[in-house]
């Protein structure tokens, strides 16, 4: 006994879905577990398995097509002749036409006129890969020729693709047509996150914010604002946009998961939010010398002749007060 696992991925004609390979693949440790043979046809352009096209369907003694629609369409007709001498089964399906029953001798549906059952993707153990969240950023014009943003982006775009990496992208946009974008939104998604891969200065700093270790990226040649805030805030795991590449990626993402960057994750966030006292420090101070500040030297025009010994004879003398007035002296609770 020899079993053809087949589906609309089988197709170069289809682009299949996610639902159909889960499918396929609960089949496949049916067959697996039941001892019986089996291969799996996969469309040319999927570079994986057999093409039913090629095959010997003597070489088999069943074809079993696993989820979508059955319909009497010309692709599934052509399947099911050209395997017209072996049972033909069809699993986890929705019968969309009845006449496509004919089709196959033998058929479990997933639902048809009057039936409902749980589709086939139920089933399955859980991955256990991480979650990569993203952040891109567009070619930064007032670094000149020193932006290699496209080139960065293709490199970590191949490399996800490459490793087959499950991720989602981090905008980090304030808007996006039609809808404004939130800080919030952003941060929850970065916690839902195993590791932040970022082009961007903030996604590295939300990254380690939320206790997440990031592959910092810089996109720009020689280094600029990400390796800076790297810097500041002690991260170690910084790539230069000269090295990015396959071999570097993957090295970073390995520190990432090994667990030895978790106290430089833990220790750049406190440094983070030491600095942010610092700068709130500055900030009260230079409130407080403002208020101390005599009001009649808060003028921006006044403030720079204060105490300069330098005599104003109006705002017709000051840049930006085209017009005559009076001659101004300090007010008397400032004398």
């Amino acid at each position: 006994m020899r079993v053809l696992l087949a589906g609309w991925f089988s197709f170069d004609e289809v682009i299949a879905t996610v639902g159909d390979e889960l499918g396929a693949d609960v089949v496949a440790r049916w067959l697996t577990d039941l001892g019986i043979d089996h291969d799996v046809a996969w469309a040319p352009y999927l570079e994986r398995g057999v093409d039913w096209r090629d095959v010997d369907p003597a070489a088999y003694t069943h074809l079993v097509f696993v989820s979508g629609p059955l319909a009497d369409r010309p692709l599934l007709r052509e399947l099911t002749e050209a395997f017209a001498g072996v049972q033909r089964w069809a699993v986890n399906v929705s019968v969309v036409q009845e006449s496509a029953r004919a089709l196959f001798d033998r058929v479990w549906e997933r639902d048809a006129p009057g039936l409902a059952r749980p589709d086939l993707a139920v089933e399955g153990p859980e991955p256990q890969v991480p979650v990569l969240a993203v952040a891109f950023t567009p070619v930064q014009g007032e670094y000149g020729e020193r932006s290699q943003a496209e080139r960065v982006r293709g490199a970590i775009e191949e490399w996800l693709a490459d490793r087959a990496l499950p991720w989602f992208e981090l905008d980090m946009d304030l808007y996006e047509k039609p809808h404004a974008r939130r800080p919030a939104q952003v941060e929850a998604l970065v916690c839902r996150a195993d590791v932040v891969v970022s082009m961007r200065l903030h996604a590295l700093v939300l990254g380690l914010k939320h206790g997440r270790p990031v592959v910092a990226c810089d996109p720009i040649a020689g280094g600029a604002k990400v390796t800076s805030q790297a810097a500041a805030l002690e991260w170690p795991l910084v790539v230069p946009a000269e090295e990015i590449g396959a071999e570097a990626l993957d090295a970073a993402l390995a520190r990432c998961l090994s667990g030895e960057l978790a106290e430089r994750v833990r220790a750049a966030g406190e440094r983070g939010r030491a600095g942010t006292a610092r700068a709130r420090a500055w900030f009260e101070e230079q409130m407080a010398d403002w208020r101390r500040t005599p009001s009649w030297q808060k003028d921006p025009l006044l403030g720079p002749l204060a105490g300069s010994g330098t005599p104003w004879r109006g705002p017709s003398e000051a840049p930006g007060r085209p017009g005559g007035g009076h001659p101004i002296s300090p007010p008397e609770e400032d004398r």
